[in-house]
C-alpha cells in the first residue's frame, strides 16, 4: 500500500496482535489469581516450573529459557529462595556458578499449580473443545519457529 493511501477500514478486534494480547492478558490474570493460594505468581511459577519440569538449573539459562532479562530472573529466583521453593547450590561442573533446584516445598507447589491453573483458565476456554485448545497451542508454538526470539522488554524511559 502506498504511503499516501488512506486506510478506510480497520478493526482492532479482528487483528491477530490485538487478539493475542487480549487473550494473554485474560489468561495471565486468571493464572496470577489462581496461584495466590500457593504464594506464587505466573512469572515465579514459570521460573519454578522450568527448574522442576525442564531441568533448567543455571540462573542465566533460566532467564534465557523463560524469556526474561537476567536481572529479572535473578530477582525471581531470590524471591523463590526466600519463600523456600528453591535452593541455590554450588554448580558441580563450574565452581563459579550456582545450580537452582526445587525444595520439597517447591515440588509440592509444582504438584498443585497445574490443577489450580487449569481450574482458573477453564472458564475462559469454555467455547473451545479440547481439540480446539490443542490446535491453538500447536499453532501458537509455530509463531517465531526458526527465528531467535528477542525477549527484550521495552523501556519507555530510554536516554
Amino acid at each position: 500500500m502506498p504511503f499516501n493511501e488512506e486506510v478506510t477500514t480497520y478493526s482492532a478486534q479482528d487483528n491477530l496482535g490485538y487478539c493475542l494480547s487480549r487473550a494473554a492478558l485474560i489468561m495471565q490474570t486468571a493464572v496470577d489469581e489462581a496461584l495466590i493460594e500457593i504464594e506464587l505468581n505466573r512469572l515465579s511459577w514459570t521460573v519454578l516450573a522450568c527448574i522442576r519440569f525442564d531441568g533448567v538449573e543455571s540462573p542465566s539459562k533460566i532467564a534465557e529459557f523463560v524469556g526474561l532479562e537476567r536481572t529479572t530472573a535473578s530477582r525471581l529466583i531470590t524471591q523463590l529462595e526466600k519463600k523456600g521453593f528453591v535452593t541455590r547450590q554450588p554448580n558441580d561442573e563450574d565452581g563459579r556458578g550456582h545450580s537452582v533446584r526445587p525444595t520439597p516445598l517447591g515440588i509440592e507447589a509444582c504438584n498443585k499449580a497445574p490443577a489450580l491453573i487449569a481450574a482458573a483458565t477453564r472458564p475462559h476456554l469454555s467455547d473451545l473443545s479440547e481439540n480446539n485448545v490443542a490446535e491453538l497451542i500447536h499453532l501458537l508454538k509455530k509463531i517465531g519457529t526458526g527465528t531467535v526470539a528477542k525477549w527484550k522488554v521495552s523501556n519507555a524511559k530510554k536516554g
